[in-house]
């Protein structure tokens, strides 16, 4: 008897449908599901929902999520927020993507509290944009000097450990022209062609490179400027960066030696520094909030303790007391260049360096 109509063949043939069915409204239901985020996707990244975004006031839990990524103090997450209430037009997550739109915010604020005199809030201030820059500078990885932009600044220091610096101007298939200040000349400190030669330079997130390379010989610019000629280089590794930004000078300037005072014990111990009344003339070759570098004729040993008195921003006469790190005698003449870190600096003039060299005054 033929069981093509039994009603055991019919179920199978439903089941069959079922699951036919089934796998017809999953993929279906898949391709809705794909459609749909897709959808959503493209309208996330659309311009109009980007600009919209951008433009969305900043609320109190956007900068609460910063401060918390940053690691704000509560006088820096308030300073943040009165920051963001000064752009209303930007939300913060948008100023933290473009650090050159937030810095005209930052100096904008700057400018506000310098007509208060606010030392404070200018310390707060630049606390702030430390701690945002660290957290928010986007990594910036540089293997080859054919990355290098033209106009970079590279450092070269001599033997009796002046810095130099060389600007970057031309870019060839197989090497690269800096300009030489004249200082470098006279003095005699170039090296020679085809020897070694070590740079240091900063890309503009802040991020310092070490650059090994080789001179292949010097030349004239179109301006009559002393140009060096070296093989474009591999050999780049990163530094850490410096905790503070630094003022580049040739500058004079006058010190004197410190007479240091301890009064107390353990955790009640004070210390006082008097300068001398006898100045001696010196130069500053550069200035950061941490300490400085200073030319001077006489020698002075390391560890000693030492006061400076000039123009750290360039403008307003300042002082500190700092104590030598490091004393490096010069060869050609003699001079002495010391490595100092200040112990003792007023708020106000630690604003003006920061000042000077964020760019903000």
């Amino acid at each position: 008897m033929d069981g093509s109509g039994s009603p055991l063949l019919a179920r199978a043939q439903l089941n069959m449908f079922l699951v036919i069915a089934i796998i017809v409204v999953v993929f279906a239901t898949l391709a809705v599901i794909y459609l749909i985020s897709r959808i959503i996707h493209n309208y996330f990244n659309s311009p109009q929902y980007l600009e919209k975004q951008r433009r969305r006031p900043t609320t109190a839990k956007d900068i609460s999520a910063v401060a918390k990524q940053c690691t704000l103090t509560k006088k820096e997450h308030a300073m943040l927020t009165k920051v963001c209430k000064a752009a209303p037009s930007v939300n913060i997550k948008y100023l933290l993507l473009d650090l050159t739109m937030l810095e005209q915010c930052l100096r904008e604020e700057f400018l506000e509290l310098k007509s208060k005199d606010d030392e404070d809030g200018k310390t707060v201030l630049f606390s702030l944009r430390t701690k945002i820059r660290h957290t928010y500078v986007p990594p910036d990885s540089v293997t080859s000097s054919r990355k290098i932009s033209v106009g970079t600044r590279l450092t070269y220091t001599a033997s009796q450990g002046v810095h130099y610096k060389l600007t970057l101007v031309e870019k060839q298939m197989d090497s690269i022209t800096l300009d030489i200040p004249a200082a470098m000349s006279e003095r005699g400190e170039k090296p020679p062609s085809l020897s070694k030669i070590t740079f240091i330079f900063e890309q503009a997130n802040g991020t310092p490179y070490l650059m090994d390379t080789r001179v292949i010989r010097y030349q004239l610019g179109k301006q009559r400027q002393e140009q060096m000629i070296v093989m474009h280089s591999d050999q780049i590794s990163p530094l850490q960066k410096r905790q503070n930004e630094r003022i580049e000078m040739q500058q004079e300037c006058q010190f004197a030696s410190v007479t240091v005072t301890k009064t107390g014990e353990g955790k009640n111990e004070t210390v006082s520094y008097k300068p001398s009344d006898t100045l001696h003339n010196g130069m500053l070759f550069d200035v950061s909030t941490g300490g400085c570098r200073l030319m001077v004729n006489i020698p002075i040993k390391a560890e000693q303790y030492i006061y400076v008195k000039g123009r750290f921003n360039h403008r307003d006469e300042d002082a500190a007391t700092g104590i030598i790190l490091r004393t490096t005698r010069r060869q050609d003449d003699g001079k002495y260049l010391l490595h100092i870190k200040f112990v003792a600096i007023s708020t106000e003039t630690v604003n003006r360096i920061q000042a000077t060299a964020c760019g903000y005054d």
